[in-house]
C-alpha cells in the first residue's frame, strides 16, 4: 500500500502569535500607532501615552497625552507626537522637542524629515522644525519618498510638485481618481507607486492619471484601510477593519481577530525583524514566524499532546477552562465522544510508530491502546463500550447531568472505581474499530493481538445477539448505535443513516474477520453486502447536505481507510471506492487533508496533495478555539443553497484553517464567524493526515 513520496516538503514559516494589554505591560489598551528604532525598539503609542520594548524583552513606559504618529528616522532618532508637542528619543532617553500652534497629524522622511499640521508643512533643520510650506487643504497625514511628498485631506490627494513649490490637489470630480475617504498614505519606495489606504479598500497610484483598485487588481483588498506599510521583504502589511491583512507573493493573506490580532479593526501594523506588530483599540499583538518542518511541527504538536491533553489511563479529547486563550490554563475535558477522540490519536500515534519505529512513540500508543480497552470492560456488559469514564474528583463526578447533555446515562462501574457513560454511538464504534485495527497491525505483539482479537470479536458477537445495535444497561438499543438493515433498508427514518452506517458494519466485520479468522464474520459481511445490499449502499454512501452536518463526514473517511486496508477483493473494492470517490468529491471544496490523503492513498488519483499541506502548514499551533471574525470581508461568497436546510447561513467554501476557528474533521468550517475561546482542540487533529499522509508516501520529509 506504501508508495514512493511524492511531494518533498521543506521548511515554511510558522507563526506564533502573543497579545500585550495592560495586564502585562501596556500603559493602555487602546493602542493607535507603532514604530521601531533602529536598535529593535518597538514603539507602541496609546491613548495615554507611549510604551516601549527592547530587544531584549525589557517594556517602559512614558505617560502623556494621546499619541497619534511615531516616525524612526535615519539618524537612529525616533519622533512622537501627541496633539501639538513632538517629543524625540535618542540614546533611550525621551524629551519633548518641540511644540507647534496646531495638532501634529503626520511626520515621515527619507534624507529630509518633514512634519505637517493642518494647515502647515515643516522640514527639520539641525535639530528643530521649520516653517517649510502651507498645505492647500487641511492636512492629515503627510508621506515622504522617492524624493515626493504627499499629503490628504479627506477626499483630496495633495501632491507637492513643480520647480517652484505648489501643491496639486486631486479630487474625484476633476480627475479619475475613484470617490473614496483616504485614512492613509504611504509610497512602495522601492518602485516609486503610491498605495492609499480608503473606506473602499486599498489603492495604488501611478503618480500620473491611473488608479487601481480592487476591480483593476482583484488581489488588492476591498476592506477598509487604516494602514500601510512595507516590509523589506516585499511584503505589504495592512490594518484593516477585517483585521491584519498581508500581500505577499501576489496573494491577500487574512489574519483574523480574535486569533492573530485583538479585535477587527486593526489601527496600524508594522513589520519588526521577523515579527509583525498590530494595534488596535483592545491591546496589541505580535506575531512570529518560525521556520519549521512539518516533522518537526508534528514533533510540537505530540509533545504539545502530551504535556497538556492527558486524563487518567490515557484519555483524552480537548482541554476545556481555558482562561484569556493561554492554553496552559485549561484542563482535560471529559466528552460524550472520548473513544472516538482517543482512538484518533491512536491512529496517529500508528500511522507514526509505522513510519519511525520509536519506541516513545510506541509507548504512547500502547497506554491509548489500553485506556481505550477499558472502555469496553468497564461497563460489565459483554462486548458494549462506554462513551466515557469519570473518576472521584473529576469534574461532575457522582452528578447526573441534563439528559440533553448526557442523557442522564452515567453509571457506577461494577467494581466501584469509576463511573461510565452509557448511550453509547456509531461514533464510538467506528473510533474503536479504526484505532484497535491500526494497533493491531502495526504496533501489537502476539499477546496484545489476542487481547485486542478478543475485545473486536465481543463487540461484534453484542451486536450481531442484538439484531445489528447496542443495548445499554437497561436492556434497550442505543439511540444511534444501529445497523440493522430492516431499520436501514426498509424504515425511511434512517434515509440519513443508512449508507454511512451501511459502510461501518462492514467495516467492523471485516476488522472482526481480518484480527480472528473466524468465517462466521465473513459470511456476516457478505450476507449484509449481498442480500441485503449494503455494498450498493456505501457506493455512494454520503447523503448530500448542504455541508450543513458533517459528524458522518469524519466517520466515512475513518471507515474508508480502514476497509481498504483490509478487504483485498477487487470487485469489493469497487464498490467501496466508488462511494469513496463520490464523498471527496463532493468534501473537496473543504481541503481537508485527511480527507484528501486517504482518497490518494487508495485511489492513485489526484488528491489536492498541495492543499493539504498549505492545510497542515496553516494549522495554528495553540488549538484555542479563538472567536474568530471575518464579516467585514468583502471577498465572502455565502452559499444560498443552505436556505432549504433552514440552517445559518455559511459560506460556499470554507476559508483557510488559520483563518477560521480550529476545530476536528467533524466540524463545520463553512461558518465566516465561530469560536469559543475557553476550548482547545487536540492537536491531533494535525498528527492524523500528517502521520496518513507520511505512511502512504503522499508527502516526505526533505533530509
Amino acid at each position: 500500500m506504501k508508495r514512493n513520496s511524492c511531494y518533498k516538503l521543506g521548511k515554511a514559516p510558522q507563526r506564533f502569535c502573543e497579545f500585550i494589554s495592560t495586564a502585562n505591560g501596556l500603559i493602555s489598551d487602546k493602542a493607535l500607532c507603532l514604530g521601531a528604532g533602529a536598535d529593535g525598539t518597538v514603539y507602541i503609542g496609546t491613548d495615554c501615552g507611549l510604551n516601549y520594548t527592547k530587544a531584549d524583552g525589557s517594556f517602559g513606559s512614558f505617560p502623556c497625552g494621546e499619541i497619534s504618529n511615531i516616525f524612526a528616522s535615519k539618524d537612529g532618532k525616533v519622533y512622537f507626537t501627541s496633539a501639538n508637542i513632538l517629543y524625540c528619543v535618542e540614546n533611550g532617553k525621551i524629551a519633548e522637542l518641540q511644540q507647534f500652534e496646531e495638532e501634529i497629524t503626520g511626520i515621515s522622511g527619507e534624507e529630509r524629515t518633514f512634519l505637517v499640521t493642518a494647515s502647515t508643512i515643516y522640514e527639520l533643520v539641525d535639530g528643530k522644525f521649520e516653517e517649510f510650506f502651507g498645505t492647500e487643504m487641511p492636512a492629515q497625514g503627510l508621506t515622504c519618498a522617492c524624493g515626493r511628498i504627499v499629503s490628504y485631506s479627506g477626499r483630496c490627494l495633495m501632491i507637492f510638485a513643480g520647480k517652484r513649490k505648489n501643491w496639486r490637489c486631486l479630487f474625484p470630480e476633476h480627475t479619475p481618481m475613484p470617490e473614496f475617504k483616504i485614512n492613509c498614505v504611504s509610497f512602495d519606495k522601492k518602485l516609486g507607486f503610491l498605495w492609499m489606504g480608503t473606506d473602499k479598500g486599498a489603492y495604488i497610484y501611478d503618480n500620473h492619471c491611473n488608479w487601481y483598485g480592487h476591480k483593476e487588481i482583484n488581489a488588492l483588498p476591498e476592506e477598509e484601510i487604516f494602514s500601510i506599510n512595507f516590509a523589506d521583504d516585499g511584503r505589504v502589511i495592512l490594518g484593516s477593519d477585517a483585521g491584519l491583512i498581508i500581500m505577499n507573493k501576489g496573494k491577500a493573506k487574512y489574519l483574523p481577530a480574535t486569533r492573530w490580532v485583538c479585535e477587527e479593526k486593526v489601527n496600524d501594523a508594522i513589520t519588526v525583524g521577523d515579527t509583525i506588530w498590530t494595534a488596535t483599540d483592545s491591546g496589541v499583538s505580535k506575531i512570529t514566524e518560525k521556520e519549521m518542518s512539518l516533522r518537526e511541527k508534528a514533533d510540537y504538536c505530540y509533545e504539545l499532546t502530551e504535556k497538556l491533553y492527558l486524563r487518567r489511563d490515557g484519555f483524552l479529547c480537548y482541554l476545556e477552562d481555558v482562561k484569556n486563550c493561554d492554553i496552559t490554563t485549561g484542563v482535560p475535558g471529559i466528552s460524550d465522544n472520548d473513544g472516538l477522540w482517543t482512538h484518533t490519536y491512536l491512529g496517529a500515534l500508528c500511522y507514526c510508530y509505522a513510519v519511525t519505529k520509536d519506541e516513545k512513540i510506541l509507548e504512547s500508543a500502547r497506554r491509548c491502546m489500553y485506556a481505550m480497552a477499558k472502555l469496553t470492560k468497564v461497563t460489565g456488559i459483554k462486548g458494549f463500550t462506554a462513551r466515557a469514564v469519570r473518576y472521584e474528583g473529576d469534574k461532575n463526578y457522582g452528578k447526573k447531568l441534563d439528559m440533553q447533555i448526557d442523557g442522564g446515562e452515567w453509571h457506577k462501574a461494577p467494581d466501584g472505581s469509576c463511573e461510565w457513560l452509557g448511550e453509547t454511538s456509531s461514533d464510538e464504534m467506528t473510533g474503536h474499530f479504526f484505532g484497535f485495527s491500526l494497533y493491531y497491525d502495526f504496533c501489537a505483539d502476539e499477546k496484545e493481538k489476542e487481547f485486542i482479537r478478543e475485545i473486536i470479536c465481543d463487540i461484534v458477537d453484542h451486536i450481531l445477539e442484538n439484531k445489528y445495535r447496542l443495548h445499554d444497561i437497561d436492556g434497550l438499543p442505543t439511540t444511534w448505535a444501529c445497523w440493522d438493515p430492516d431499520e436501514l433498508n426498509r424504515n425511511c427514518m434512517w434515509q440519513w443513516e443508512k449508507c454511512i452506517n451501511s459502510l461501518e458494519i462492514l467495516t467492523f466485520l471485516k476488522v472482526a474477520y481480518h484480527m480472528s479468522g473466524n468465517e462466521k464474520y465473513q459470511k456476516e459481511y457478505l450476507h449484509l453486502g449481498l442480500d441485503e445490499h449494503y455494498f450498493l449502499n456505501i457506493a455512494q454512501h454520503k447523503k448530500e447536505d448542504g455541508h450543513v452536518t458533517h459528524i458522518d463526514d469524519n466517520l466515512g473517511f475513518l471507515c474508508e481507510q480502514t476497509l481498504l486496508r483490509l478487504e483485498d477483493d477487487d470487485a469489493t473494492r469497487t464498490y467501496i471506492l466508488m462511494g469513496l470517490r463520490h464523498h471527496w468529491n463532493y468534501e473537496r471544496i473543504e481541503r481537508n487533508a485527511m480527507f484528501n490523503f486517504v482518497y490518494g492513498a487508495f485511489t492513485d488519483d489526484v488528491c489536492d496533495i498541495d492543499a493539504s499541506v498549505e492545510q497542515l502548514r496553516n494549522t495554528p499551533l495553540d488549538f484555542v478555539r479563538r472567536p474568530i471574525y471575518n464579516r467585514n470581508r468583502k471577498n465572502l461568497v455565502f452559499d444560498t443553497q443552505i436556505e432549504q436546510w433552514g440552517g445559518e447561513l455559511q459560506l460556499v467554501a470554507p476559508l483557510d484553517i488559520d483563518e477560521r476557528s480550529i476545530g476536528n474533521s467533524d466540524s463545520n468550517f463553512f461558518h465566516a464567524d465561530s469560536g469559543k475561546s475557553h476550548k482547545a482542540e487536540c492537536p491531533s487533529l494535525y498528527l492524523l493526515p500528517y502521520w496518513l499522509g507520511r505512511y502512504f508516501g503522499l508527502i516526505g520529509e526533505e533530509e
